[in-house]
């Protein structure tokens, strides 16, 4: 990392006495909400696992982080690296200095209102990567702090490939932060400030991972608790932000435009020139058939109809597609009728209805996804 860019302070840190690197880093990303980070952390310092170590970035947090989170690492016992930033370095950043301080062979990342799931979970997952050969990169399931429902990213533990086509298959499964597991050597080498602010680096880096040929595991355990509660309640989301809108039919935002540009930034270099339309049209699509109806019977729950229109509104293909030059216009015009056919759907069709099929659909999706995988490998 360009050291005169980022400016931060190594404010505590404690090394055991066996020295060398360890096996993985727990790499958590901090921005304010510290009682939820000691939740965090107290299901760090329980695991049974002993090779590991925890490196902390707080990214300006306007609380007392630096003040009690520092304590409660030395108490611990813990190998870890505590940094205090001096300018804020905003989420992606902060996900890029934590990855560019690991001195573990794995990083595994945790947001910090997030936990692991029991105390074998470390020793799990080291396992797990040993059993595949050292995977370059790796996504891992994860279950609600509340309710206990799981989110099967991975159907089945195994290799899910490498290269362009693997990356374009499987780069949804790394939206969600925690619970994903980068080869250090790898971050480092992919590493690159293009997309910071975009909320979306890590996707951009496991799929630029992989379409260099990394290779993509899938590993069937949970290993976070998502959304700690304190006091019964989360850290404040979008769904609390946008509950009960008013009533506007105004552009709205979901940054799934960025998905695309981040992970055509990362797939297509790798793409020849005469596959690159195909290749970008297929990301598109699949933001259109699975995330995109997704967050439209979402808005429609937490907020109105409108707030729903207004997320479509912000996905016009006229706009969304302005800047991929290499798409040929029979793919464009394919992307522009499945928004049509998709907006429509996703604006009309009953959202009780959804909210009943949308885990087997998810479910049906990640499944088929996967088991082309081992089809393809044998």
């Amino acid at each position: 990392m360009n050291s005169d860019a980022v400016k931060e302070q190594l404010l505590t840190s404690h090394r055991t006495e066996n020295g060398g690197d360890p096996f993985l880093t727990v790499a958590v990303p901090h921005y304010k909400h510290r009682r939820y980070l000691e939740a965090s952390l107290a299901s760090i310092f329980e695991q049974t696992f002993e090779d590991f170590e925890i490196v902390i970035s707080d990214d300006c947090s306007p609380d007392d982080s630096n003040t009690v989170i520092p304590l409660l690492l030395q108490q611990s016992g813990r190998q870890f690296r505590y940094y205090e930033q001096t300018r804020n370095l905003g989420y992606d950043g902060n996900v890029r200095f934590c990855l560019s301080a690991a001195q573990g062979r794995y990083v595994f990342l945790l947001g910090n209102d997030d936990a692991l799931c029991e105390p074998e979970t470390l020793e799990k997952l080291a396992a797990m990567l040993r059993q595949l050969e050292l995977p370059e990169v790796a996504f891992t399931n994860y279950k609600d702090w509340m309710t206990g429902e799981t989110v099967e990213r991975a159907s089945r533990t195994q290799l899910l490939g490498a290269g362009a086509e693997a990356a374009i298959r499987h780069f949804r499964a790394f939206s969600f932060v925690s619970g994903l597991i980068f080869d250090r050597k790898q971050a480092s080498l992919h590493e690159t400030d293009r997309w910071d602010r975009s909320i979306y680096y890590q996707i951009y880096l496991a799929s630029r991972i992989a379409a260099s040929d990394g290779r993509i595991a899938a590993i069937n355990i949970c290993t976070v608790r998502k959304d700690v509660r304190i006091d019964g309640n989360p850290v404040p989301s979008y769904a609390t932000k946008w509950a009960n809108a008013a009533w506007s039919f105004q552009s709205r935002h979901t940054g799934l435009d960025s998905v695309i540009r981040v992970t055509a930034d990362a797939v297509l270099p790798s793409v020849s020139q005469n596959e690159r339309s195909r290749a970008l049209r297929r990301i598109v699509t699949q933001i259109l058939t699975v995330t995109y109806p997704h967050w439209l019977f979402e808005y429609r729950r937490i907020a109105n109809w409108s707030f729903a229109v207004g997320v479509a509104r912000s996905l016009w293909p006229g706009t969304l597609l302005a800047e991929h030059h290499s798409l040929k216009a029979t793919d464009r015009g394919f992307l522009y009728m499945l928004y049509f056919i998709v907006s429509f759907v996703g604006l009309t069709f009953p959202s009780s209805l959804f909210a009943r099929l949308r885990s087997r659909l998810a479910m049906f999706v990640r499944h088929r996804l996967q088991s082309r995988a081992i089809v393809e490998q044998h």
